[in-house]
């Protein structure tokens, strides 16, 4: 010891622990608050909200395969061979083992591998069975809703011993799990994918903050594999992007280091999902053109003004559906949501309300507070899907909201458990009798909107029909009522004019939805099926071919043309004039000389042929075609 020197005993080091924000109006950066890993009083709420998620949807248990479930489960090849079919599912397109082949029907394609793979477990190990797919999602969900909770509690821990319900956590994990908007996704089986992908994303960021936080490396392990899986399940993860960094910024007071460490770990994970994307199905995410079809790009035929115009009013359309969610409907094909031009008053509000949002996100980057986090969460989570940077394939839906709505969630539990108390007076985060009614009122009214909305998933016949009373002005939804009509009972009545009666029931609808959509290739394939369902009774020719002659020029390739009048062609002697007639106008005046397509040309030219005496038009037709 050095000599002089006292032998002064060293004050005990204490560690320095990242202090957690304030859940009020600012971020205080010094405010202490209760752990958040306080044994029994963060067990209970997270249970009771996984509980309430589960049997919220409960009745989802007696329900059937719907929608694209056809397209991602019953009607997969792939999945029906089970565990023998994962390793296709994770080298193709996810459409391939519905066509047989990568089709690009939509823009950037898709790959969504992994909800799939859970789908060709199921049918591997159990058989096909809809009760226990639906069941899966039940428990994914009341998963997602404890997840949501455990996250949100580390990112805003309650300041006080009051109510979970109070809590800026609790009640917003408990109004996002109770949003009807979510019935979509989790009653329909192939939503499993939205389930999947927020649990991937929110995952993240639960892991991502406690790396932040406590600097282990093991979460940043986890919050790379969990991020990876996500992504796995479909695209939207990739905007956590962007919200991991930015909880962290806003409310994380952790060290630069450990935010670029764990934001260059999520940016390699996307890298590697990308290259892995593009590998197998040579697409990223927006490129390469998809089939130009209003069913899968309601743009195509749209000018610029007509698009982004159109785009805005979807965009207000969202936030009203959050904010009073209903009708509520899962057909927004063409025209359900109108075309509309910027001289439109909904268009202009829409606009003006996400520059408003985007200036408010923008403040919060100054401002650090909850309600522009919660801003910039909304923008960020619905860009992917907003048809403004790529367009998706339609020109909306509810399962688009299934992550920003949390963003919204958490707007609403900052209103009542922190900024309406301040104004009257209150503590935040303790129970007031205002905020305990609005809260009562809320969540009743979302539980009895889930509950009425979620028996017209039960099968295809109670969805149609829904959709039909909602989305008057889609094609698709006067379509489908058609075909659920026809296939409900046609086949069983028991006299030639019922069945002449249905045919007359049906065919205004399918009118109604060429009227609205004069392209859509299946209306015409069903309108030309019921044409000759009604000839197999009448035998009347004329009408029938005058309807093909219609149905042929949309959609040359329709079954039903083709089996029908190969049905009534004589299999000898001469071919009817009408028959010749409707040949010749098809195969040579418009395929031929119009289209130059000689394929179908001939093909259509073939029906004008057969026994003596010959249609000179036809033979000469044909001559001209070799």
């Amino acid at each position: 010891m050095a000599k002089g020197k006292k032998n002064t005993p060293r004050k005990p080091q204490t560690p320095q622990v990242p202090v957690r924000p304030s859940t009020g109006l600012k971020n205080t950066k010094s405010a202490r608050s209760v752990p958040a890993s306080s044994g029994n009083s963060a067990r209970l709420p997270g249970l009771v909200i996984a509980l309430v998620a589960f049997f919220l949807y409960l009745p989802s248990l007696q329900f059937g395969y719907v929608l694209d479930d056809q397209l991602m489960y019953t009607n997969n090849q792939y999945v029906q061979e089970g565990l023998g079919g994962i390793g296709k599912i994770l080298s193709t397109e996810s459409f391939a083992g519905f066509f047989g082949e990568q089709k690009n029907l939509l823009v950037g394609g898709r790959y969504r591998p992994l909800s799939l793979v859970t789908f060709a477990v199921e049918k591997g190990i159990f058989g096909q069975n809809a009760a226990l797919s639906h069941f899966i999602n039940l428990v994914l969900y009341a998963f997602l809703g404890w997840l949501t909770y455990r996250t949100l509690r580390r990112i805003f821990p309650p300041q006080s011993s009051g109510s979970w319900l109070f809590s800026l956590a609790g009640l917003s994990a408990l109004l996002y799990i109770l949003h009807p908007i979510h019935s979509e996704a989790v009653a329909n089986v192939k939503g499993r994918d939205e389930i999947m992908a927020a649990l991937g994303a929110i995952g993240a960021l639960y892991a991502s903050w406690r790396y932040a936080q406590e600097g282990s490396q093991r979460w940043n392990i986890i919050a790379a594999v969990v991020f990876f899986l996500g992504l796995l399940s479909k695209e939207n993860t990739l905007t956590f992007l962007a919200v991991i960094p930015l909880a962290l910024y806003y409310f994380g007071n952790t060290t630069p280091r450990r935010m670029f460490t764990n934001a260059g770990v999520l940016l390699l994970t996307s890298l590697l999902y990308l290259a892995l994307r593009y590998a197998v199905i040579g697409q990223l995410l927006g490129d390469i053109e998809a089939d130009p079809n209003p069913m899968n790009d309601p743009f195509v035929n749209l000018s610029t003004g007509n698009k982004f115009a159109t785009i805005f009013l979807t965009l207000a359309w969202y936030l009203k559906l959050l904010v009073f969610p209903h009708p509520l409907t899962h057909d927004y094909y063409p025209y359900h949501v109108p075309v509309v031009g910027f001289d439109d008053w909904r268009a202009l509000l829409g606009l003006a309300l996400h520059v408003v949002l985007a200036g408010v996100a923008l403040w919060g980057l100054v401002k650090k507070n909850v309600p522009t986090f919660a801003a910039a969460f909304y923008l960020i989570t619905l860009s992917i899907v907003s048809n403004v940077p790529f367009t998706v394939g339609a020109f909306m839906n509810e399962r688009f909201l299934f992550l920003p709505s949390l963003g919204f969630s958490l707007f609403t539990a900052w209103l009542l458990v922190a900024y309406l108390p301040k104004r009257l007076g209150q503590k935040p985060g303790q129970n007031y009798a205002l905020g305990l009614g609005l809260i009562v009122v809320l969540s009743l009214g979302y539980v009895v909107k889930t509950f009425t909305r979620l028996p017209v998933w039960k099968d295809e016949n109670t969805l149609n029909e829904a959709a039909y009373a909602i989305s008057t002005g889609s094609a698709r939804a006067n379509l489908f009522r058609a075909v659920a009509l026809f296939r409900g009972s046609y086949a069983t009545l028991p006299t030639t004019q019922q069945k002449l009666a249905k045919i007359a029931e049906l065919m205004p609808l399918v009118d109604e939805a060429i009227r609205i959509l004069p392209t859509y290739k299946a209306a015409w394939g069903f309108k030309a099926g019921l044409a000759g369902e009604r000839y197999v009774i009448d035998k009347q020719l004329k009408p029938m071919l005058d309807v093909f002659a219609q149905a042929a020029i949309h959609d040359p390739n329709s079954q039903s043309i083709h089996d029908f009048t190969k049905y009534a062609k004589p299999s000898s002697g001469p071919v009817p004039p009408e028959m010749a007639d409707f040949a010749y106008k098809i195969g040579y005046l418009h395929f031929a000389e119009q289209k130059q397509d000689y394929e179908h040309a001939r093909q259509y030219l073939e029906y004008g042929r057969g026994g003596e005496p010959v249609d000179p038009r036809i033979e000469e037709a044909l001559r001209k075609l070799k």
